[in-house]
């Protein structure tokens, strides 16, 4: 008879075929746990110091604005846009291109906000100083309902004044009786957005210095106004942007406002354009160079993807000739007094 016993000792056993594997001791784990640990201490140290070297590295070679890019000018009407510099519109243009595209038959989207983006070069003749983010409230020419409740606390001392500005808007108007119920705590000052004042309460007003801070009313700020009701009607209807910097490129600055809707009259919204750019324009710093403040304008709205490059040498025109009638100006009456 055949044995069965000695065929199945001849066979591989199961751990023969598969690979042995040992489990290291719970100090040895430990061990190996603790040197990573290490390791990866020390290799993020090495990373935080060369971060900074390589970002200036970065900046120097290219910046993120596309318009220092060496794109491609394309001859022909169809063209890559992957590839090629964006085609410049006059503002009149995009705002009619909008139109188009938001049209009942097309998007359906005929009272989309139009919102532009303004790329802004920050830097300075030094080369670590930049220009610092700011926000600002303008007011447009044509304005729009901005949708915010905003809280305003004013102090004066005249009784007509006060009424004139509670009918203003101003949410709480006084004068030494506000002030002390501040310092005693009766009032809480995280409830108001801003503080205006007049001068005929700056007497009073240093008790307070140290709760208002940043907020304090100051000729730097138009916070401290002797005409208290328009300011108060300028804070309550103005328009606000901010101006951020991009978190790559700290000589980049972004200024994104909605300068109205589709809807309404295209020359409204260039007026409204046109006070935007100025107020922008009036932060730009003496560079010894001559260069752009504002690089570049698109004009977008957030129903669709379409974004236009927006020409704006119509604009910058305006405003050197602005201020070469000033300079031109002041030079007449430097004459006068020469003569004189």
């Amino acid at each position: 008879m055949f044995n069965f016993s000695n065929l199945f000792r001849s066979l591989p056993t199961v751990s023969s075929i598969l690979p042995v594997r040992y489990r290291a001791r719970k100090c040895t784990r430990e061990r190996k746990a603790k040197i990573h640990k290490k390791n990866r201490a020390a290799n993020l140290a090495k990373a935080r110091k060369y971060i900074p070297i390589l970002k200036k590295k970065q900046l120097e070679k290219s910046s993120r604005t596309i318009e220092t890019f060496p794109w491609r000018s394309s001859n022909d009407d169809v063209y890559l846009g992957l590839f090629n510099q964006m085609r410049r519109y006059n503002l009149l243009e995009a705002i009619l291109a909008h139109r188009e595209l938001h049209h009942p038959t097309m998007i359906n989207v005929p009272n989309a906000p139009l919102n532009v983006r303004l790329e802004i070069d920050l830097s300075t003749d030094k080369k670590n100083k930049f220009v610092d983010k700011y926000h600002k409230i303008i007011e447009l020419p044509h304005s729009y309902d901005h949708g915010e409740d905003r809280t305003i606390l004013a102090f004066c001392q005249s009784a007509e004044m006060m009424e004139e500005a509670r009918n203003a808007g101003a949410m709480l108007v006084g004068g030494k009786e506000v002030i002390k119920s501040i310092e005693r705590g009766l009032i809480m000052l995280p409830d108001f957005q801003y503080v205006l004042a007049h001068p005929d309460i700056l007497t009073e007003l240093p008790a307070i210095r140290g709760l208002l801070r940043k907020r304090y009313p100051s000729l730097q700020h138009g916070s401290l106004t002797l005409d208290l009701v328009a300011m108060v009607k300028h804070y309550i209807k103005g328009i606000k942007y901010n101006m951020q910097v991009d978190p790559f490129d700290e000589a980049l600055g972004i200024v994104e406002m909605k300068i109205g809707q589709l809807s309404d009259d295209p020359n409204h919204l260039i007026e409204n354009f046109e006070t935007l750019f100025k107020d922008i324009m009036t932060k730009a710093p003496k560079r010894a160079k001559p260069s752009p403040f504002v690089i570049r304008c698109l004009a977008q709205t957030p129903a669709s993807r379409e974004k236009f490059n927006i020409n704006l040498s119509q604009f910058v025109n305006t405003e050197e000739d602005s201020e070469s009638d000033s300079d031109s100006d002041d030079e007449d009456e430097i004459k006068k007094k020469q003569r004189l």
